[in-house]
């Protein structure tokens, strides 16, 4: 328990920490597998070809669970249909997060992948929690988010729209 605590409080103190191994904008995405909710499987080879929105989160951050209806809510918007939204969790036990959803997001549009213990998030360098990647077709971010507020969703939900926009 101490130890989540101090994970938690970390994570919410570093968004003035940039890591060496940080994924920046331009950076091609580490390769992963995650187990989803549903039992299946998201490896980075399933997301070629599309645009991925994806957002890492914890039952126990009060920041995540605010921007989490609102993700999905940006999600179901008309126009996103072929956009990935996954967002994945970082609780060390997945019922905790199983519990949270049924509760407060009861037939979420996003996939729910696991990332039990923060490895993948560790990987990624993330600056603060939640922390969220939008990827374009190609493998490469082009929009970074560490936390939230209302009107980052807003530039989050452009970057998408750019990146869904018909290529010429």
């Amino acid at each position: 328990m101490l130890r989540r605590v101090f994970v938690a409080l970390l994570l919410a103190c570093s968004t003035a920490v940039v890591r060496a191994d940080t994924v920046r904008v331009g950076d091609r995405v580490p390769e992963f597998s995650l187990a989803s909710k549903d039992g299946g499987t998201v490896a980075t080879a399933d997301l070629r070809g599309k645009v991925v929105c994806l957002d890492f989160w914890a039952t126990w951050c009060a920041t995540c669970k605010a921007a989490l209806p609102a993700l999905d809510a940006l999600a179901r918007r008309p126009g996103f249909e072929n956009v990935r939204f996954l967002a994945v969790n970082v609780d060390r036990d997945g019922e905790v997060a199983d519990r949270w959803l049924a509760q407060n997001l009861p037939g979420a549009k996003m996939t729910v992948l696991r990332d039990d213990g923060g490895a993948l998030l560790a990987r990624f360098g993330a600056a603060g929690m939640p922390a969220l990647y939008v990827i374009d077709r190609d493998g490469v971010v082009r929009h970074v988010e560490a936390g939230y507020e209302t009107a980052a969703l807003k530039q989050v939900e452009s970057a998408i729209d750019a990146l869904v926009a018909p290529r010429p």
